[in-house]
C-alpha cells in the first residue's frame, strides 16, 4: 500500500496482517471530500491500524496526527511507517484503549479519522466520548468508515452527519459541530 498525494507520495506503507487497510479509492475520495481542512490541521488517526490514514493528511499538509492504536504491534509498525517517510517532528504514538486516548487529548481536532474494526460497535461510543470531551474544532470534521449496510445515525450529542457517500459495501460519513456545511 501507498500513501496517495502530496509530501510522501508513491511512499511504501507496511500493513500489519490482521487489519482492514482503508483501500486508495476511498483514501482518495475521503481527503477530496476534506481537501480544505487539511492544511495545517491538528489530526487523530483514533484507530490507526498501519497509520496510512493519518500519514496521508501529514502528506497533504498536516501540522501535526495523533496517531492511536491499541495493538502494540501495530503501533511499532505505525512507529516504522513514520520514520520511513521521516515525520517524527510531527508525529504523537498513543498505545492506548480508544477511550482512554479521546480522555487524554488536550487539544482539539480539525480532522479525526475515524476507521475501527467495523462490527467494533465502538462509532457510537468514540462519536459519544468526542462529543463530550469537546475534541473537535469549531471548524472541524469527523470521517467516520464504516459497512454501508451499517448505518451511522444522523447525530451524535452535537455531532452532525452531513455527507453519507457509497463505496461498494463501504460508506464514509463525515461529521460537524452543529451541522455547519463543508
Amino acid at each position: 500500500m501507498r500513501i496517495n498525494s502530496g509530501n510522501f507520495k508513491y511512499r511504501k506503507i507496511t500493513l500489519p496482517e490482521d487489519i482492514r487497510p482503508t483501500t486508495e479509492k476511498v483514501r482518495e475520495a475521503v481527503f477530496s471530500m476534506v481537501m480544505a481542512t487539511v492544511p495545517g490541521a491538528n489530526v487523530l488517526d483514533l484507530f490507526a491500524g498501519s497509520g496510512i490514514l493519518g500519514l496521508e493528511a501529514l502528506s497533504r499538509g498536516a501540522s501535526h496526527c495523533w496517531f492511536n492504536e491499541l495493538d502494540r504491534r501495530h503501533t511499532a509498525i505505525i512507529r516504522s511507517n513514520i520514520e520511513h517517510c521521516g515525520a517524527e517532528a510531527v508525529s504523537t504514538v498513543y498505545n492506548k484503549d480508544f477511550r482512554k486516548c479521546l480522555r487524554t487529548l488536550k487539544s482539539q481536532m480539525d480532522l479525526i479519522l475515524l476507521d475501527p474494526p467495523y462490527q467494533s460497535g465502538y462509532y457510537r461510543e468514540a462519536l459519544e466520548i468526542i462529543d463530550e470531551e469537546d475534541l473537535l474544532s469549531d471548524d472541524g470534521v469527523i470521517v467516520a468508515e464504516h459497512l454501508y449496510a451499517n448505518p451511522l445515525e444522523e447525530q451524535y450529542g452535537k455531532l452532525l452527519k452531513i455527507k453519507e457517500k457509497k463505496y461498494g459495501t463501504i460508506g464514509v460519513d463525515l461529521f460537524v459541530k452543529g451541522g455547519q456545511d463543508r
